[in-house]
């Protein structure tokens, strides 16, 4: 999430994501940030306001086998499920007059929840930006892309890590290419049949080893299928045998510093404190609230936003003023936070306009 908020960013936002102003919006974003600075002076967390970014998990299931995602894997040791429809109304209906980005998706594909294209709906309807990520097994045919261009989904990452099948496979195990190459055609029909230019398409590209001499052709291929942007995402791994084995030979292809030995050493990561845990929130599934989506397995469970309590009430407790608390300290005191790519440029290595816009 550490790509979302940067100036850089900000004039895109506001292009795109103009209609969802509000001055309740707007004030809720200035007590937050006035709330981070405050926090940051005097090293103990303050918070004023609610979180003006959420992600939120329609499901953690998924149909493919990624070696490095715990879903993918078998890793992940928390119970598999979709979250309901009327749950995640009851969420949108607390928290959506401050959200200006709703991220809807974390370590399932968000399609295998049916009520998908539903929850997006919802969200549009209250003027909330939203955006997923997926591996676009599911945009099988017209109608299923008009449904999407339908709901209002503003944004799109659609995940391409190779330029054949072959290479494709070596990470994305289960899943065929063409798919997702149809996924992107289907989508850029469905939208200049409505003459919208919703949801802005961007075709990503996790870089590894196997992959990183395909990068050239990569983006052809992206500009193709008439997608509007070309992600290069670069890869987090969690050994030194899963480094050895997928991290590029480039340098400015990695978010890690490999000079260190045994280590691994996210680059550019400040020393203490998180920004995202005063802007964001991570609410899975089932409702159990993580302080980020680098916490895979919700090992720091803030609290149950389903079972009875309000959001807000999770969001200014003590499990998360204890949690912020302790990165404001010392950041490095968690694994979790020491291969958070927060302060390496995000996620990203390159983000390319492909037409200018």
């Amino acid at each position: 999430m550490a790509f979302l908020l940067s100036a850089k960013a900000i004039p895109g936002y506001v292009e795109r994501y103009g209609y969802a102003f509000s001055w309740k919006r707007l004030w809720n974003f200035s007590k937050v940030m006035a709330s981070m600075g405050v926090s940051w002076v005097v090293r103990r967390p303050v918070i004023w306001g609610h979180p003006f970014m959420m992600m939120v998990e329609p499901t953690n299931i998924c149909n493919l086998k990624c070696p490095l995602c715990p879903s993918g894997n078998g890793e992940m040791t928390r119970t598999r499920g979709k979250m309901g429809l009327e749950d995640f109304k009851r969420l949108v209906d607390e928290a959506g007059d401050y959200l200006v980005l709703l991220m809807l998706w974390n370590q399932g594909e968000p399609f295998i929840n049916t009520d998908f294209v539903e929850m997006v709906r919802y969200a549009h309807s209250r003027r909330i930006p939203t955006l997923t990520s997926t591996n676009g097994h599911y945009i099988r045919d017209m109608d299923q892309a008009r449904a999407i261009v339908d709901s209002g989904l503003d944004e799109l990452i659609l995940s391409m890590d190779g330029v054949d099948q072959e290479t494709y496979e070596r990470y994305r195990v289960g899943g065929k290419l063409e798919r997702v190459f149809e996924g992107a055609r289907l989508l850029y029909a469905a939208k200049k049949e409505a003459g919208v230019r919703h949801p802005q398409v961007n075709l990503q590209f996790i870089v590894f080893r196997h992959n990183e001499a395909d990068l050239v052709e990569a983006e052809r291929i992206a500009r193709e299928l008439k997608a509007d942007k070309f992600l290069i995402k670069t890869a987090q791994v969690y050994s030194t045998e899963e480094a050895a084995e997928f991290l590029p030979e480039k340098e400015e292809l990695r978010r890690y510093d490999l000079s260190g030995g045994e280590d691994l050493v996210v680059k550019g990561q400040p020393a203490w404190g998180c920004k995202v845990l005063w802007y964001s929130s991570m609410v899975n599934w089932n409702g159990a609230v993580a302080p980020c989506c680098f916490d895979k397995d919700v090992d720091f469970e803030m609290g149950q936003a389903f079972d009875g309590g309000t959001f807000g009430e999770i969001w200014q407790g003590e499990a998360y003023m204890d949690f912020r608390r302790k990165i404001l300290a010392d950041r490095s005191s968690e694994d979790m936070c020491r291969n958070c790519s927060e302060g390496y440029r995000g996620m990203f290595s390159t983000v390319t306009d492909l037409w200018g816009r």
